[in-house]
């Protein structure tokens, strides 16, 4: 009643209502702050947030077993040759950014937010290392002095983008994916992955709590083209290239191995427009066991 009573007064003296409360923007987080030294133009981004896996109470015992066993000669798949081994045992955030995907001008160039020492690494700042093409790591020498004056952002369409497969109320996510396809680079997609169709855009959300979500969101056409009908007739088709993807999976031997087929069998899809969203969920029973699977697995010669 005192507020609406204030608010009478206001108005019956001509007065003009108090200013709304603004809120301050939320400071950007660590991997928010290595997407902004990234030059424009990646078609592809994976960003790692090995902290986060790392402090799991479920699997971030055996993700530090995982991490911390793999010696200098290993090679991880989808990482640059260059990423090997011990970095990624102390390495809070790892974000890859490819570039020309599809052309004979691709190139790969990889953020560590690290202070330990990386080989063939050129450290951009205290917290970060980067890796890659000498014209592009002077590229990106430029953009962290630039940062160090005034700090850059993450452009708008990317922001969107990356968070477009983010659950509402999510805090975070130990794996994103966010890319947009040439259509040079979903041909090369296609070929490479024996799919008969490539997403052009996809958001790939995947979180740790006591369960395992992992959600894929895939646009089956350029954003702003085509009408409705078409944009259906392709998501139609994308689902179906997509519903086959799951069980492809289930059949690698360290897919069997941990146990998981099933909940990759189970996937959900939905298509809304022209996206076809995937979903997956490991329970929290059964992540337990599959950290479990996985310890015995580095535990074995």
């Amino acid at each position: 009643m005192k507020a609406l009573a204030a608010l009478v007064l206001v108005v019956a003296c001509g007065g003009s209502p108090p200013p709304p409360v603004t809120t301050p923007p939320k400071p950007p987080t660590p991997a928010e702050q290595i997407l902004a030294l990234l030059p424009d133009g990646a078609q592809v981004i994976v960003e790692l947030d090995l902290a986060r896996l790392r402090a799991n109470a479920v699997v971030g015992e055996t993700a530090k077993q995982w991490l911390g066993s793999l010696g200098a000669e290993a090679r991880l798949p989808g990482l640059p040759v260059s990423v090997v081994g011990s970095p990624l045992a102390s390495a809070d955030e790892v974000v890859l950014a490819a570039y020309g995907v599809g052309t004979a001008q691709a190139i790969t160039i990889t953020l560590l937010a690290t202070k330990g020492e990386v080989p063939g690494g050129v450290r951009l700042s205290p917290e970060v290392v980067a890796l890659g093409p000498e014209d592009w790591i002077g590229q990106l020498e430029t953009r962290q002095a630039l940062a160090a004056q005034h700090p850059l952002s993450v452009p708008d369409a990317v922001r969107k983008l990356r968070d477009h497969a983010m659950p509402v109320g999510a805090t975070g996510a130990i794996v994103r994916v966010t890319a947009r396809l040439s259509f040079d680079a979903r041909v090369a997609l296609a070929r490479m992955t024996n799919l008969d169709a490539a997403p052009a855009e996809l958001s790939l959300w995947c979180d740790v709590a006591d369960d395992l979500a992992i959600v894929v969101d895939a646009n089956a056409v350029d954003p702003g083209s085509h009408g409705a009908k078409a944009d259906k007739a392709a998501a139609r088709q994308l689902a179906r290239t997509i519903r086959g993807v799951p069980g492809s999976i289930a059949d690698a031997e360290p897919v069997r191995a941990l146990g998981i087929p099933t909940s990759l069998a189970d996937a959900r899809l939905v298509t809304e427009g022209s996206w076809v969203r995937t979903i997956v969920d490991v329970g929290p029973r059964h992540l337990v066991r599959v950290a479990e699977r996985a310890r015995a697995m580095l535990a074995a010669p």
